[in-house]
């Protein structure tokens, strides 16, 4: 029996107006929420993978959201904008008899991500601040301790700078929180308002449709191989002639922005006008990403994938991620003697790969088959991976990295003697509890 080692080898908003009264009076941390609030206190609502966002009505509850006589405004918003494009925003907040404003501002795609850039324009009033935990990769603006007085009658207004992302991110929000406080020193009497407003890309962008390379579902991980469907992709057929990968082929190259807003260039296999086949940028984030494809580094198409730490597929013959196996059989005599087989073989008539069917052979040859997948790599623990083939168990001795090929695993399984004379059987794969596509084998 061969060993499995050598086997591996093979193969609140409120809060801040009221306490920096208090604080400043008592000479006992001045800045408080004066300076801010903390942030994800927009009220943006759960938005992909990110949960919904606060207010400070929870602790200023004397009224509800939007209940009182004031209003909480944004003006020069455009109804679209460009990639790169910088517009001036100005949220106001205007209601009668109060001594004491503040607001905080995000502005996110329709998946919860960091949309564009906020800048600055108002140093003395306003601040930036990064998001954290739940919340991280979004970027926040609020109001100063200087920008939490009234700026004019009955009313404050902060104006600052946003840049449209140098892709089109698709609909971008404003999302704004802001508070009207009545100034009495504490959480009684405030008025907590929110609004948002959205913009549209000048130009939407043709959908592209990315699935995994292998399966052909739409969940993949990082560093996997995957497949973009579109039109007007490349301006020629081209393929990748030596590693590592580049990230430009002919005209033609491929983003990837992430659920924390982090954008990489891809690494590309072959692209042609309909179809792009690329690597998942390693160190991509979970949730809902966006690729583009550029032309002559201007957009051309786009649209979003989901993306998990393990998302297992299993290679076809046929790349159509279903029928016989792209694999390999390891046949091991007693004596050590070692050779690898086909399990499948191309049939002219038909025009595509068929099985070539599995003799087991005398009863001391160990027989292994030699799977190969994408999206397994994100698992770090053997005893994570089952495999059935036609129904029975089937030991795993190695899933993993193949080695050989970028975004492309390896799946080392023991065949079962008890499967002889099955005929085709389907091979059932699970890693991390996510069930990889079926595909199958045949057996003598």
């Amino acid at each position: 029996m061969i060993s499995s080692s050598k086997l591996v080898k093979l193969m609140t908003i409120g809060g801040f107006a009221f306490l920096g009264l208090i604080y400043g009076f008592y000479g006992s941390r001045v800045d408080a929420f004066s300076a801010g609030p903390p942030i994800g206190r927009t009220g943006a609502p759960a938005l992909g993978t990110f949960p919904a966002e606060l207010t400070c009505q929870g602790c200023h509850s004397s009224f509800s959201l939007n209940a009182g006589p004031g209003a909480l405004t944004i003006t020069g918003l455009p109804a679209t904008y460009t990639p790169g494009q910088e517009v001036t925003i100005t949220v106001t907040l205007n209601q009668a008899d109060r001594t004491r404003y503040g607001f905080q501002a995000t502005t996110l795609d329709d998946w919860g991500r960091r949309a564009g850039d906020l800048i600055l324009t108002d140093t003395d009033r306003t601040a930036l601040a990064d998001g954290t935990g739940n919340y991280a990769g979004r970027q926040y603006i609020r109001q100063t301790t200087a920008g939490f007085v009234p700026s004019g009658t009955n009313q404050s207004s902060w104006s600052f700078k946003w840049k449209a992302p140098a892709q089109t991110a698709g609909r971008v929000t404003l999302y704004v929180a802001g508070n009207a406080a009545s100034g009495n020193s504490n959480n009684a009497g405030d008025y907590i308002y929110v609004t948002n407003a959205s913009m549209q890309p000048a130009v939407s962008l043709p959908l592209l449709a990315t699935v995994s390379s292998a399966s052909f579902l739409g969940t993949l991980a990082p560093d996997s191989v995957a497949s973009a469907f579109g039109s007007g992709l490349a301006s020629a057929a081209q393929s990748a002639t030596s590693q590592p990968l580049p990230t430009v082929l002919g005209d033609t190259r491929v983003k990837v922005k992430d659920n924390l807003g982090v954008e990489r260039d891809a690494s590309l296999f072959a692209v042609s006008a309909g179809q792009a086949n690329f690597l998942i940028p390693p160190g991509t984030a979970n949730g809902f990403a966006t690729v583009t494809v550029l032309r002559n580094n201007t957009p051309v198409s786009a649209g979003n994938v989901s993306i998990e730490a393990v998302a297992p597929s299993l290679f076809a013959a046929n790349m159509n991620g279903a029928g016989i196996a792209a694999a390999v059989l390891l046949r091991i005599k007693a004596n050590g003697d070692r050779a690898y087989e086909p399990i499948v073989t191309f049939d002219q008539a038909q025009g595509r790969f068929v099985a070539a069917p599995i003799a087991l052979g005398t009863d001391t040859d160990q027989l292994f088959v030699l799977f190969y997948g994408s999206g397994i790599k994100g698992n770090t623990t053997l005893s994570n991976v089952t495999c059935t083939i036609g129904g029975t168990a089937a030991e795993v001795l190695y899933a993993g990295p193949s080695g050989a090929f970028a975004g492309v695993d390896q799946i080392n399984v023991r065949l079962p003697r008890s499967l002889g004379g099955r005929g085709n059987v389907a091979v059932a794969l699970t890693v991390a509890t996510k069930a990889a596509n079926t595909v199958n084998i045949n057996v003598q």
